[in-house]
């Protein structure tokens, strides 16, 4: 262990409460842990406060427990823990304090290697849930411990293959150094070498094998084919508008049986209209199908058709139909979600099963595709609303109550997702849309109401939603829009619509963070993570 003293606590029962929990994972394997006091050591334990060195700071008492890196080099396998919390050093917790065993024990399943379980009462679920003095490892976490590294007799809970210890060269790029923190080092009964895994720039892909597999090896920041070329940013081209029909005076069409026509006249009356869209939705009583910043100018979907708002606000000609601007391959009569991808300026819509990526108005070779090319779950009906969240410059995927970070480097959703919406605090499941604005500021949206996100107490910034027809619309205000404190949202993130003749708003590893939900459930259930 690599801090002398945590505050408030007895070293020797720290000590004691972190090989219990390591003993938890070598009695269901054919691991065995050893301390010694060397940096050079698989897994560092320490205890820090707020910001220390590893980009993912802790906040205190409360949120974030701990945190710990999968397998690799450098700070792969590390175990960090907030020295705010009030840990307690037995088994259970209590209302008062988190149990360090229970903590230590799902942490250390990320050190080996393990991700979390959907299985409820595993020990790798991601939620806290204590555990008792004569714990037992769950069949799930015993399933994953020994597909990876054997159970410790002859039985198996999985196929356990004999691997070589073949790993890839690894290139890794200079990292600002930190503080190290505990000293045990692990080993399997069948080696005396410590298996390391590359540490990549970002999150592997999940692994559903062992750590030395050498007909799928590991490709250390393994970036596909298509974009080992810089970025290619092309001018932006002018996105095509529909020209105003112009006034003109035209003799109407013969009615009934009668051949006199009628007599064209000059009064306003007579002038031809063109006929009204039945389906054309009312920018000022609709809900959003999808939002997006594309090119610096929002794009807002709903049904069939495409708002176009710039700084000046709603552009003239529209709504129009998507498939007047957006080339796809058949009828569009919505769309679930869309983003701009940053490094290439790809738009990438989301249909159902499916998802395409344009560039520009033109459809790329090879799409689309299904969600599980992305590396989505095969039962996802559909993704609800997806963003570029300007915090950390990663990509979301939202789904009823969970969301996923994608990494685009590998075309694949990161190790450790999904993970339950109830993270951004106050938004809620289901939201019909999220983008992040140009001054940076967040928005998420359900029915005709939005809420502005404070990103830094990762919560929303008002209680109460407000109208997405009079802040982005231009809409009047309503009686029944629910809306509160309309002046604290930035002048600047605000468009207003102007008339038809004028103008009138981790990095390099997989973070496993462990919080509380004591704000959305009972004192007795805590979250793993944020």
């Amino acid at each position: 262990m690599r801090t002398e003293r945590p505050s408030g606590l007895e070293t020797g029962g720290v000590r004691r409460e972190l090989a219990r929990a390591l003993d938890v994972w070598a009695k269901n394997s054919k691991l065995t842990f050893h301390e010694i006091n060397s940096d050079a050591a698989d897994i560092l334990i320490s205890f820090h406060r707020g910001y220390h060195g590893d980009g993912y700071p802790f906040d205190g008492r409360g949120q974030i427990l701990a945190h710990a890196f999968f397998p690799g080099s450098d700070r792969g396998g590390d175990a960090h823990f907030d020295e705010e919390e009030e840990w307690t050093l037995d088994s259970s917790g209590n209302d008062d304090g988190t149990s360090l065993f229970a903590v230590a024990a799902h942490e250390f399943g990320h050190s080996l290697g393990l991700a979390h379980s959907s299985v409820r009462g595993a020990l790798m679920y991601p939620w806290y849930q204590g555990i008792t003095e004569d714990y037992e490892l769950p069949e799930d976490d015993k399933h994953g411990i020994q597909q990876m590294y054997g159970a410790p007799e002859s039985r198996l809970w999985g196929k356990n293959p004999d691997y070589p210890g073949y790993r890839p060269p690894v290139h890794r790029p200079s990292y600002p150094t930190y503080t190290p923190r505990t000293t045990t080092t692990t080993t399997t009964t069948t080696s005396t070498t410590t298996t390391e895994r590359p540490w990549r720039t970002r999150p592997r892909e999940p692994m559903n094998h062992p750590p030395d597999r050498r007909d799928h090896p590991y490709r250390p920041n393994h970036y596909p084919e298509e974009r080992t070329r810089p970025p290619y940013y092309p001018p932006r081209p002018e996105w095509p508008v529909t020209p105003r029909r112009p006034h003109r005076h035209h003799t109407p069409p013969t009615v009934g049986t009668t051949s006199t026509p009628y007599t064209t006249s000059t009064t306003p009356s007579s002038r031809y209209r063109p006929p009204v869209k039945k389906d054309l939705p009312d920018k000022c009583d609709t809900d959003y199908d999808a939002i997006s910043l594309i090119r610096r100018e929002l794009f807002i979907f709903k049904g069939k058709y495409v708002w176009r708002l710039n700084d000046r606000g709603l552009v003239d000609g529209f709504p129009a139909e998507i498939n007047q601007l957006f080339k796809f391959p058949m009828r569009v009569d919505h769309v679930d979600a869309v983003y701009e991808r940053i490094e290439d300026n790809r738009i990438i819509f989301f249909i159902g099963r499916y998802f395409y990526v344009f560039k520009a108005f033109y459809l790329e070779p090879g799409y689309p595709k299904p969600l599980t090319a992305l590396g989505l779950p095969p039962d996802l009906e559909k993704i609800d609303a997806a963003m570029v969240w300007g915090y950390n410059k990663k990509t979301y995927f939202f789904s009823g109550s969970m969301y996923w970070r994608f990494d685009e480097n590998v075309n694949h959703v990161e190790l450790d997702y999904p993970r339950d919406i109830s993270m951004f605090a106050g938004v809620g499941p289901n939201i019909d849309t999220v983008f992040q604005w140009k001054n940076g500021t967040t928005y998420f949206f359900k029915g005709k109401h939005f809420w502005q996100f404070d990103d830094m107490r990762m919560r929303v910034a008002h209680k109460k939603p407000k109208s997405s027809a009079h802040y982005w619309m231009g809409c009047p205000r309503g009686i029944e829009t629910n809306d509160v404190d309309f002046d604290d949202v930035p002048t600047k993130a605000r468009i207003n619509s102007i008339s038809a003749s004028g103008a009138t708003t981790s990095g390099g590893l997989v973070l496993i963070a462990l919080t509380l939900l004591s704000l959305l459930m009972s004192q007795s259930s805590r979250a793993w993570y944020t």
